[in-house]
């Protein structure tokens, strides 16, 4: 049945409502979800499966929409959920790939990270194929000194409604590393927060997007400082073509008592079209007075220059566009294995 969810990707704060950057209303109309395959994955030694339960000791915020959270957390038919053992410094990542098809073309995963102390993992969670509706939830919990790095690949189909919800709560001295690249998707809604509950809690996030046709990407990014000298940096960038639509929104929110804490966020995006649409609304919360935060947005065409620079040297206008666009993405794939990368650069490509 088609239900109406309001406040998809709300804006911490409210703004001007003609700018359109408060959050969105959709009527969706979700699918009974049927089976489907837990991934196979390899995990290291120390890596063991974990339940749900882990997370009862942390409270979690979705930044896309507590409704849509619940939704999936009841209806899922699948996900990742592994526990990190204290100490344990996982050196290959945990490949999940999820793959919608003919057979399995609704997924609803619902995945979990929990890192004991002084541990580290990196998971790459890869949704590939003809779907037509993925929403997933990845929650993390990186207990003192832990490292988490999370790497969301989303190369789905062009039919595909794909929604993504991330949070996570970091204790003292810990980090968790979020890395988006969206290829995919006739429509993609993707949210994170990142609560910093500890001092000198520390977070990072690099997202890749990709706009053509007439796609919707919309996005929303928390980071929550809580604890004293904590740390955020979130980047994001990305080209869009034809008439596609994007919304992003950053936002930094100092908490009082969260001395010393530092914050940056900063977009990229390149416009390969007059009709395509772009929102961004960088945003800064402070209730405390000893911080540091910075933002940065920047909107436009191609540099000529540049452009001119790459064709003199034999590059045609195609390739140099190509190469231009691909630099964007290299960020976001520094926690991706070598294989995975060759993949997204030829995907890239073709779109291009």
């Amino acid at each position: 049945m088609p239900t109406t969810i309001k406040n998809i990707n709300k804006l911490p704060v409210r703004t001007w409502r003609r700018l359109g950057v408060n959050g969105e209303t959709l009527t969706i109309d979700f699918p009974e979800p049927g089976r489907f395959d837990t991934p196979k994955t390899v995990l290291p030694q120390g890596v063991t499966r974990a339940h749900e339960s882990v997370l009862v000791c942390a409270e979690f915020t979705s930044a896309l929409n507590s409704e849509l959270a619940a939704f999936t957390r009841v209806h899922a038919n699948t996900g990742v959920q592994i526990r990190v053992k204290k100490g344990v410094k996982a050196a290959e990542p945990i490949v999940a790939r999820y793959a919608l098809g003919a057979d399995s073309p609704t997924l609803t995963d619902n995945n979990v990270i929990f890192a004991e102390a002084h541990s580290e993992v990196t998971l790459v969670m890869i949704y590939d194929g003809d779907g037509t509706f993925h929403s997933g939830i990845t929650r993390v919990i990186a207990e003192n000194c832990a490292v988490v790095r999370v790497a969301q690949i989303n190369t789905l189909g062009a039919n595909t409604q794909h929604f993504s919800d991330f949070s996570a709560v970091i204790a003292n001295g810990a980090r968790v590393e979020l890395s988006r690249i969206e290829l995919g998707g006739k429509s993609v809604y993707a949210g994170c927060h990142m609560k910093l509950e500890g001092d000198k809690a520390e977070c990072g996030t690099d997202t890749f997007y990709f706009g053509d046709g007439d796609r919707k990407l919309d996005f929303n990014y928390v980071a929550k400082h809580l604890g004293k000298s904590s740390r955020s940096d979130m980047n994001a960038s990305g080209a869009l073509f034809g008439y596609c639509e994007k919304t992003y929104r950053g936002t930094i929110d100092f908490v009082a008592g969260a001395s010393e804490a530092k914050g940056a966020e900063a977009e990229n995006t390149l416009l390969f079209s007059e009709n395509s649409r772009n929102r961004s609304a960088p945003l800064i919360l402070c209730g405390e007075e000893n911080v540091e935060g910075s933002h940065a947005a920047s909107v436009g065409r191609i540099d000529a220059n540049k452009l001119y620079y790459l064709q003199s040297r034999g590059l045609s206008e195609a390739e140099a566009k190509r190469l231009m666009v691909s630099a964007l993405m290299e960020t976001a794939m520094k926690n991706i294995p070598e294989e995975e990368r060759e993949r997204l650069r030829g995907l890239l490509g073709e779109r291009i």
